[in-house]
């Protein structure tokens, strides 16, 4: 991945000024430059016994929170709730000008740390805070953090809906960079007042949109967390927006009806697995795999579900490969993995071949939307459809006008570091979502940036899941799989315990597979080639698209 500046750079920061300028506060430079504390000696000492608060729940509506740095805000209700066995003060609110926020803080068992909660797709809508049932990490659980989350500055139908950024600077701006900032600053604040002291740790836990924003919080504010998880993250939005472009195109005939459809994906999964997965039933590198779609043919004037026409195995190449030009140079590091078929159906695939219908796919949704609404400062004409963006150098580049806005690809987290900061990243090697390729591809770049494996070892670590979907626990797997990686991460901030292996515990899995599955921390400068063949999901040949 390249760190020069591109072609636009400098009108991109000049839009970012103009945005900041409108939100009345400074947009963080890139992490090279921006403000740091000396890494600490010394940890915070852990709260043992739990905090009291200094104000009442209801009392917080009356705060004064208008000149909150970065975040002037208002409490718009407080009310005393219960989750599980533990009383939260459940308080919701705005900061100017409209992100919509929620917190929950523990109203008699808060041991000092405070959890920020990601949000994916293009959000608008604040995540729902669970802290009883959100996951294996104990305490959360217990109800001992205080958890935060935000909707990034906008109200949308959905998460895959783009309206709201037409032509509007300033919303992208909130969204793309600084909303995650802003609520880390209005929680920070709000605890100090209800507690009376500011939180010990603070930590950011998100996957896919969620997974980005992390890691936008380590490179333009790396003082604002201790602890980052970043799980399968959309880092580099505008290349994934054309990436999910190339997906929908791919799968669609020129009367816009799709190519290959889901009756077949049980079967191509089968011959991938047969053709690849170890002795456990997992796919443990698909660099490894060479499977060749055409070995699944079906023979002439033959179309069943268990075999692919010839127009099909193209489409599956395409899916493998990912983007390409016309001379055939990967434009990503790899397209979607051997393992993902079957989770193909609905975010990659529709459930008829309407034409109507192949529109309504994830991938053709956040595609268009992101194009439409967000990639370019002047938005395209209000015809535009998938149809009109083009796989070439050209297209790109002007995709890069406003990366600066959205993409997390810096790989430099020499301040994060230097803050004392702690990140893990995460992702489903069976990802049908957002390609894992990306995500090896940055890390590598972290790692050179850092030194090398050794010492980027010091402060983060890769983990790559055989056979998991997006977002680990959520958009399944074969087999399915949870994982708690909260606690690993606290451990690591607190007490100096760096995590080894990972453990995910199977839900289900199918005979042959394991109970759990052990994933060892990825060196990304590894080079793993296929065993043997063409092999679809090497991008060998990526000419480079991270700035």
């Amino acid at each position: 991945m390249r760190s020069t500046p591109t072609p636009g750079g400098a009108r991109r920061l000049g839009l970012l000024a103009a945005a900041a300028v409108l939100l009345g506060m400074a947009v963080a430079a890139p992490a090279a430059s921006a403000p740091t504390r000396a890494e600490p000696a010394t940890a915070p000492a852990a709260i043992t016994t739990p905090v009291v608060p200094k104000l009442d729940c209801s009392a917080l509506p009356g705060l004064d929170l208008t000149a909150v740095p970065d975040a002037p805000s208002r409490i718009v209700s407080a009310a005393t709730v219960t989750v599980g066995t533990a009383a939260f003060c459940d308080i919701k609110g705005y900061i100017s000008p409209q992100t919509q926020f929620e917190l929950k803080l523990p109203v008699a068992t808060w041991r000092g740390q405070y959890v920020q909660l990601g949000c994916g797709g293009l959000c608008g809508d604040v995540p729902a805070i669970a802290p009883g049932v959100s996951t294996g990490c104990a305490p959360v659980n217990n109800g001992e953090l205080a958890i935060g989350a935000d909707n990034q500055g906008h109200l949308g139908a959905n998460r895959f809906d783009g309206l709201w950024a037409k032509d509007d600077p300033q919303l992208r701006a909130v969204f793309g960079v600084t909303s995650e900032h802003s609520m880390a600053q209005l929680a920070k604040a709000v605890i100090g007042r209800y507690y009376g002291q500011a939180p010990t740790y603070a930590y950011y836990d998100g996957c896919s949109g969620g997974g980005r924003e992390g890691l936008i919080e380590a490179q333009r504010y790396p003082d604002d967390f201790d602890g980052i998880l970043s799980g399968a993250p959309a880092f580099d939005a505008t290349d994934f927006a054309a990436f999910e472009a190339w997906i929908h195109r791919s799968n669609t005939d020129g009367s816009g009806r799709q190519i290959l459809g889901r009756p077949k994906l049980p079967a191509l999964h089968t011959a991938v697995l047969t053709a690849c997965a170890g002795p456990d039933g997992l796919i443990d590198h698909p660099r490894t795999c060479a499977f060749e779609p055409a070995t699944l043919q079906c023979p002439a004037d033959t179309d069943t579900a268990g075999c692919l026409t010839a127009d099909q195995v193209t489409v599956v190449r395409k899916f493998y490969t990912g983007p390409v030009d016309a001379r055939g140079r990967n434009l990503y590091p790899g397209g979607l993995a051997y393992g993902s078929e079957l989770a193909w159906a609905g975010w990659d695939i529709a459930a008829t071949d309407d034409p109507a219908a192949a529109l309504t796919t994830n991938a053709a949704q956040f595609g268009l939307n992101f194009l439409k609404y967000l990639a370019y400062e002047k938005n395209p004409p209000a015809s535009y459809t998938l149809r009109d963006f083009e796989f070439t150098d050209s297209s790109y580049a002007r995709l890069q006008g406003l990366a600066g806005t959205y993409n997390a690809t810096n790989p430099d987290l020499a301040a994060f570091r230097k803050h004392g900061g702690k990140i893990i990243l995460y992702h489903g090697w069976a990802d049908q979502a957002i390609s894992p390729f990306g995500t090896v591809a940055y890390y590598g770049d972290v790692v050179t940036k850092a030194g090398g494996y050794s010492a980027a070892q010091s402060f983060s670590r890769l983990y790559m899941m055989p056979g998991q979907y997006h977002c680990l626990g959520i958009g399944g797997g074969d087999p399915l799989a949870t994982a708690d990686l909260l606690t690993p991460l606290m451990s690591w901030v607190q007490e100096g315990q760096a995590p080894g292996a990972a453990t995910l515990t199977s839900v289900h899995p199918a005979a042959g597979q394991p109970a759990t599955i052990v994933v060892q921390p990825m060196n990304p400068l590894t080079v793993v080639a296929p065993t043997g063949g063409r092999g679809y999901n090497t991008g060998y040949r990526w000419i480079g698209r991270f700035h």
